[in-house]
């Protein structure tokens, strides 16, 4: 029979195992707080991140886990500690040229220099295709209809490197087969941002596309020209719209065209520019790691060259380590806009999107299974 101070010291026993396991739970949790959260953020934080100028200058203060840094080549980093003691990873950090940039959302109209030369008409046997873009014969780089004919005079065969579908061939090709090419490109898109410093921009946030051919085209050069916005062919259906526009050629040449590639087209606005002058409200920018779903505004111009505000919501943002295209999924909910394109229409890329007072993006595409969603590319995407 088990005694009454047994049952006591049997009663002590359990609540020192009790007390005990508590305070092995609270260590244990105080231990993952502390060492292990910050260890596995350390070591799963990407190898490149993006700043703003003023968030580098100020990531010391603001984040003692971390301390900024120059490499001995010049290259920016930070160094990513545990405690703020024990460095766990140095992270290479790209800055981005501004912390506020003039906003856009205003037609311009694109007189693009290709970069290669493009083929127009498929070849009668069919070696060179429509839409296929020129870059070598024999090895020599063209960037001219003029390159290409100072490398095929006297030829009548030639090894030619072409991009097709985004894919890079080699073709042996007949040159006495007639080859219908275009060395320059014609659009509209809608001007994303301007940096107030030096009058660059960006625009368009996606690759160009040939008014004839359809192919995409990387460019080299060109001019950027005013554009009037007259009408709206609305989306129906799975067929979608686009805005009616023309350039006006009569107005001087609004600026210079430095390159296009598969995030859009950069290059510079002359100090007299209309466009420049239209770009006139100061905004900060937020880099991809702040932009989350939710309630966001679209600027764009539909009529004239009116530029509008309009509301729509990210749905869907995707964590990506380096420049690709689709960042994010966004849905236009304004009735006006929805009412007088029908959604998202082919003219409207580039558009800025605000989130929380910042430039966070830009419209690129629409999805023609919904008129209403699009993706849209981040800012530091396009500013790099």
């Amino acid at each position: 029979m088990i005694s009454w101070h047994d049952k006591c010291g049997m009663k002590q026993v359990k609540d020192l195992h009790f007390w005990r396991g508590i305070v092995g739970v609270v260590a244990a949790f105080t231990i993952y707080v502390l060492l292990i959260v910050p260890f596995v953020r350390g070591i799963t934080t990407p190898d490149t991140i993006v700043l703003t100028p003023s968030e580098y200058a100020a990531r010391a203060d603001a984040a003692p886990e971390t301390a900024t840094s120059n490499d001995t080549d010049g290259e920016k980093y930070i160094t990513v500690k545990l405690l703020g003691l024990i460095p766990i990873k140095k992270v290479t950090v790209e800055i981005l040229p501004f912390d506020t940039i003039l906003i856009g959302g205003m037609p311009i109209g694109i007189n693009g220099q290709i970069d290669g030369v493009l083929v127009t008409m498929d070849t009668k046997d069919h070696v060179l295709q429509k839409g296929d873009v020129i870059k070598f014969v024999d090895g020599m780089a063209v960037q001219s209809c003029e390159d290409f004919y100072a490398a095929t005079t006297g030829k009548t065969q030639a090894v030619v490197t072409i991009v097709r579908n985004g894919t890079v061939l080699k073709r042996h090709v007949n040159l006495e087969n007639e080859i219908c090419l275009r060395d320059t490109t014609n659009g509209m898109g809608m001007l994303t941002f301007v940096n107030p410093e030096n009058n660059q921009f960006s625009a368009l946030g996606h690759q160009m596309a040939d008014f004839e051919t359809g192919a995409a085209v990387d460019l080299c050069g060109g001019a950027i020209r005013a554009v009037n916005t007259y009408g709206i062919i609305k989306t129906q259906g799975k067929q979608t719209g686009a805005l009616k526009s023309s350039m006006q050629t009569e107005i001087p040449i609004q600026g210079s065209i430095t390159q296009g590639n598969e995030f859009g087209i950069t290059g510079c606005l002359t100090v007299d520019s209309q466009i420049l002058s239209a770009a006139d409200t100061t905004m900060p920018v937020a880099t991809r790691y702040y932009v989350h779903p939710g309630k966001a505004t679209l600027r764009t111009s539909i009529n004239g060259n009116t530029v509008e505000e309009f509301d729509c919501e990210i749905l869907k943002t995707r964590y990506q380590k380096r420049r690709r295209n689709k960042s994010m999924v966004i849905r236009i909910t304004d009735p006006r806009l929805l009412d007088a394109t029908g959604g998202i229409v082919h003219g409207m890329s580039g558009s800025p999107i605000i989130q929380d007072g910042h430039l966070v993006g830009a419209l690129t595409h629409a999805l023609t299974q919904d008129p209403a969603k699009g993706y849209a590319l981040y800012i530091d995407f396009i500013a790099n």
